[in-house]
C-alpha cells in the first residue's frame, strides 16, 4: 500500500520557465517584442510575454519603459506596458534606472490619446513622480478627468512631495486676467482680442483661445481654464491645506465662478504657500 501511494503520487513540477530555454526549443523573442505582445489578441501570447518580462527582472522593466519612447509605439501596447509598470517593483532598480523609467512615463503625459495619458498618470500616482513631479503636477490641467484625479490623489496623499515654488503651478490654473487688462488690449472695442491686440506670447493666445476661432473672448480671458480643471486644482489645494496646516481654516474659492472675480482668493492661497516652512 505504501509503495502504491508513492508510485501514484503526481509528479512535482517546478515553476513554468517562460523562456523555454531547453534543448530544441526556439529562441525566445527579444524583450522589445514581448512588450508589443502584451497587447496581443492571443491570451497565451500575452501571458508568455508577461512571464518573460517579469523573469528578466530589471532588464524587463527597462525594456517596457523604453518602448514608451519609441516613435512606432501603439496606444494599446503603451497602455499594457503602463499596466505592467504599475504592478512592477521599481524601487529595487538602481537610482538612474528608476529615473529613466519615470522620465519615459512622464513623456507620455502629453500623448494625444487620453487613455495613454491616464495610464501614465496612474503609474506616477502609484510609484511617485520622483524628479518628474513638476511635469506630473502640470498634468492637473489635462482634459482627461482620470489624469487630473491621479495627480490629486498622489499629491493629496503626499503633499510633502510638492515644493513651495511648485504650488505656483497649481495657482496658475486659478489665475486670470482682469477686465481692465482686457479692455486696455481691446483697442477696437469689439469685445475680442485678436493676435495683433494680444500683448502676450503666441502660446498664451492659443491656450486662451479655447474654441480655436482665432480670437480671445472676454469669457475666455476671465476664466482661462475650464471649471472642472479649477475644481480639481482646488480639491488638491484643500487636501494639501488639511495635511500641511490642519489648524488653519482653508481659503474659500468657487471654481464655478469666473476666475477673474476671485483673484483675492488666489492671492490668499499664494500667501498661504509663502508662509509654509522652507522645503
Amino acid at each position: 500500500m505504501s509503495r502504491s501511494s508513492v508510485l501514484l503520487q503526481p509528479q512535482v513540477r517546478g515553476p513554468v520557465d517562460a523562456t523555454r530555454a531547453q534543448a530544441g526549443d526556439p529562441q525566445p523573442p527579444a524583450l522589445e517584442q514581448d512588450v508589443v505582445r502584451l497587447a496581443s489578441d492571443s491570451m497565451l501570447d500575452r501571458i508568455q510575454a508577461d512571464n518573460r518580462l517579469r523573469q528578466a527582472g530589471p532588464e524587463g522593466i527597462l525594456a517596457v519603459a523604453h518602448y514608451l519612447a519609441r516613435n512606432d509605439a501603439k496606444p494599446p501596447a503603451m497602455i499594457e506596458a503602463m499596466n505592467f509598470l504599475m504592478e512592477a517593483e521599481i524601487e529595487p532598480l538602481e537610482a538612474p534606472a528608476r529615473a529613466d523609467v519615470r522620465a519615459m512615463v512622464a513623456q507620455t503625459l502629453s500623448h494625444k490619446d487620453g487613455k495613454v495619458r491616464a495610464a501614465a498618470a496612474r503609474v506616477l500616482q502609484v510609484h511617485g513622480p520622483g524628479s518628474q513631479r513638476a511635469a506630473f503636477l502640470r498634468a492637473i490641467g489635462d482634459s482627461e478627468t482620470r489624469v487630473r484625479w491621479a495627480v490629486v490623489r498622489r499629491f493629496g496623499d503626499f503633499p510633502q512631495e510638492v515644493q513651495k515654488a511648485q504650488v505656483l503651478i497649481l495657482l496658475g490654473y486659478l489665475a486670470a486676467g482682469t477686465p481692465e487688462e482686457f479692455a486696455r488690449q481691446d483697442t477696437n472695442k469689439d469685445g475680442f482680442l485678436s493676435t495683433s491686440e494680444f500683448i502676450r506670447g503666441v502660446d498664451d493666445f492659443s491656450r486662451l483661445d479655447a474654441d480655436h476661432d482665432g480670437k480671445v473672448s472676454a469669457n475666455e480671458w476671465s476664466s482661462p481654464y475650464d471649471s472642472a480643471i479649477r475644481a480639481d486644482v482646488y480639491a488638491l489645494l484643500l487636501r494639501m491645506h488639511e495635511k500641511l496646516t490642519p489648524n488653519l481654516r482653508p481659503i474659500v474659492y468657487n471654481p464655478y465662478a469666473p476666475a477673474a472675480e476671485q483673484l483675492d482668493a488666489v492671492a490668499a492661497w499664494q500667501a498661504w504657500m509663502e508662509a509654509l516652512p522652507a522645503d
